[in-house]
């Protein structure tokens, strides 16, 4: 692999520097040998530690010279690799300037921030530092290629295509909701609470089932528990079961799909058929909550 950090000098974005990775290697491999890449960019060590305290971390000096990724032990290799990813993300983009004593620690909750236009500045940074990882793990060019080729939405294609970039299953599908053309979000659910969710805004509409609240009484999940890896059938479902009455009208069907995960995770994969405005997409006005 012929790169080195001389080569990216200059260049400051996430997308930007993946964009020049993937220029510079162009044969580079799926999955992305992480590691070696990291080898090749001044990253000398990456080691696992028994912590609470942290997921990932990076430990480097004032000025950059080489780094040291620090991962939390315990983690599905899936889980870890993203973690390299985001950590050799902050090592790269220019603006991310070690703090003093140069230990860069970063939370589980970090490592799922999207909004890279954050006013926060730690915040903005951990969104940039996830870019960089999902680009760099799972390039466009390739993944659009992949995404072009799926006739109807379906949860298998995340599981796939996880497999298929050895990411971890949620990577995925942050990635398939924001990159498909189709109005689809994806719900993580934890014991029978909403965790969290991922929808592309200009497709899908608001939903209206917040985290932390319980799943829907009128959702698949109620009906039927799947084992870890059991994948359920798609089911059409009443639009109104996780939208607001206004959205709900504009919706002329849903879909609900359920994947079984471990530890009483379970992942749903909901998909919208929405009346057209004027430039046929949805126009969702509301206030990104």
């Amino acid at each position: 692999m012929n790169i080195s950090r001389i080569d990216l000098d200059g260049v400051g974005s996430p997308t930007a520097l993946v964009a020049r990775i993937l220029q510079l290697v162009p044969d580079l491999p799926i999955p992305v040998p992480i590691v070696t890449l990291c080898e090749r960019l001044d990253i000398v060590g990456i080691e696992e530690l028994h912590t609470e305290g942290f997921e990932a971390a990076l430990l480097t000096d004032e000025l950059r010279s080489s780094g040291t990724i620090l991962v939390a032990k315990g983690r599905s290799p899936q889980r870890r690799r993203f973690s390299i990813g985001h950590e050799l993300g902050h090592f790269l983009i220019p603006t991310h300037l070690p703090p003093p004593g140069g230990l860069l620690q970063c939370s589980a909750d970090q490592l799922r921030m999207l909004d890279t236009k954050d006013q926060d500045k730690r915040r903005r940074m951990e969104a940039e530092a996830n870019s960089f990882a999902a680009l760099l793990l799972m390039p466009l060019t390739i993944l659009r290629k992949h995404l072009q080729r799926i006739r109807q939405p379906d949860i298998s294609d995340i599981v796939r295509l996880a497999k298929l970039f050895d990411v971890s299953k949620e990577a995925m599908s942050r990635s398939y909701v924001d990159y498909s053309r189709e109005a689809i979000a994806i719900v993580v659910v934890s014991k029978g609470r909403v965790l969290r969710y991922y929808r592309n805004a200009r497709h899908f509409p608001w939903i209206a089932i917040a985290p932390g609240m319980i799943v829907p009484a009128d959702s698949v999940w109620h009906d039927r528990r799947l084992a870890p890896g059991e994948i359920g059938e798609i089911v059409e479902w009443e639009p109104d079961t996780w939208l607001d009455a206004s959205s709900a009208r504009k919706t002329v069907s849903m879909t609900e799909q359920l994947l079984g995960q471990d530890n009483g995770f379970s992942m749903f994969m909901l998909v919208a058929e929405m009346r057209n405005d004027d430039d046929g997409s949805w126009s969702d006005t509301s206030r990104f909550r």
